[in-house]
């Protein structure tokens, strides 16, 4: 049987990819261990500052190395004394000159795009910098940024469920309705203005009707007109970089018609495997306005902590039901388009070999589950 949510394929994420393995800020000179992908990792910076990811096991009795001190970029095993370098080979032991064989740790590739600690993920030596979802991608395209709410979280469930969830707006008002409150109208979502399907990225926008500025828009932007719509875009960078509800605030004329954008708040998430069966899941926030506002940050991050916190209750009650589930056979609702895109989206990654394309735009929905324009 396949590994549900797929039809086809019997693994649980896409590998020869690359996934967030760490914020930034959380990688210092002691190791940081972490599971990815079903690989126990310690993660640390060299005096340069560059970041190492080897294996957590010392080969000699598998003492784990996330106590290991490190000494001028040396790995020492608390156990035995072995030391490693950075690279992950055994350049020494205590009590003789000869390093048996298979005392080497695996090395990984790590790069460091702020704020984020990515880690290649499969059996291809040379990782593919090309299929790397720089974070900068997220941002606004102009003026400042501030990055804010920045947390971690781990999940008892696959990572495909948490990576759809976040493509679903049809859970909202059932799911969040103390935290994010009734979203949908009686006839679901609105469907996206615009779908952007294309290597290492994958977006829906939707733009709102007109509405009333209300009076805590006003205090944030008093150029703001009696009319204002809301851009939002879920959109999805390589396999595992998620803005869901990404807002634009667009000022209107008296008419309703946009003019121009005056605010930018991104809400963005990646997705991590740590198993088959269990995610850890990095959350943070960035806006473009009320840049020193503490109350504003402390608001958003308290709110996105109560919405993901309820997002990971529902999907640690399924996973113990998906033992025996069939996506074949399983219905859709209409508003499942945009998860049901994105999965199909990851189950075409994992059927490729390393030699094929990495992603070629297609109709990966049936007719009858497309989003109209």
């Amino acid at each position: 049987m396949a590994f549900y949510p797929f039809i086809e394929s019997r693994q649980a994420y896409p590998r020869n990819q690359w996934y967030v393995a760490a914020w930034s800020h959380e990688i210092g000179a002691a190791p940081l261990m972490r599971t990815i992908a079903g690989e126990r990792i310690i993660l640390f910076r060299e005096r340069s500052g560059a970041v190492r990811a080897v294996s957590a096991l010392c080969p000699h009795r598998q003492m784990p190395l996330e106590t290991a001190e490190i000494v001028n970029d040396q790995i020492i095993c608390p156990y035995h004394g072995a030391a490693f370098g950075s690279d992950g080979v055994c350049t020494h032991l205590p009590f003789q000159k000869h390093v048996p064989a298979g005392m080497d740790l695996k090395a990984f590739h790590a790069v460091e795009h702020a704020p984020f600690i990515w880690l290649w993920v499969g059996e291809e030596e040379a990782p593919d910098l090309s299929r790397l979802p720089f974070a900068r991608s997220l941002q606004p395209e102009s003026g400042q940024t501030l990055l804010f709410g920045m947390k971690t979280f781990h999940v008892r469930a696959r990572s495909q469920i948490v990576l759809e969830n976040l493509f679903d707006q049809s859970h909202i008002s059932f799911t969040h309705p103390l935290s994010l409150g009734q979203r949908c109208a009686e006839n679901g979502p609105t469907k996206p203005a615009e779908i952007i399907d294309e290597k290492n990225h994958l977006s829906f926008t939707r733009l709102s009707p007109a509405k009333d500025t209300d009076e805590a828009l006003h205090a944030l932007f008093p150029t703001l007109s009696s009319q204002t719509r809301i851009r939002s875009r879920s959109e999805l960078f390589g396999v595992a970089l998620v803005i869901a509800a990404g807002s634009e605030i667009i000022a209107c004329d008296e008419e309703g018609e946009p003019t121009s954008s005056v605010g930018d708040l991104v809400f963005f998430h990646a997705i991590t495997p740590e198993t088959d069966y269990s995610t850890h899941y990095f959350a943070g926030i960035m806006r473009n306005f009320a840049l020193n506002d503490k109350d504003i940050s402390n608001s958003y991050a308290e709110r996105n902590d109560q919405v993901v916190n309820e997002d990971v209750r529902v999907l640690e009650a399924i996973e113990p039901c998906l033992a025996d589930a069939d996506a074949a056979h399983e219905p859709n609702f209409v508003t499942d388009a945009a998860a049901v895109r994105v999965r199909r989206r990851i189950e075409a990654l994992m059927e490729k070999a390393p030699s094929d394309p990495v992603y070629e735009p297609a109709s990966l929905l049936p007719e009858q589950m497309k989003y109209e324009a």
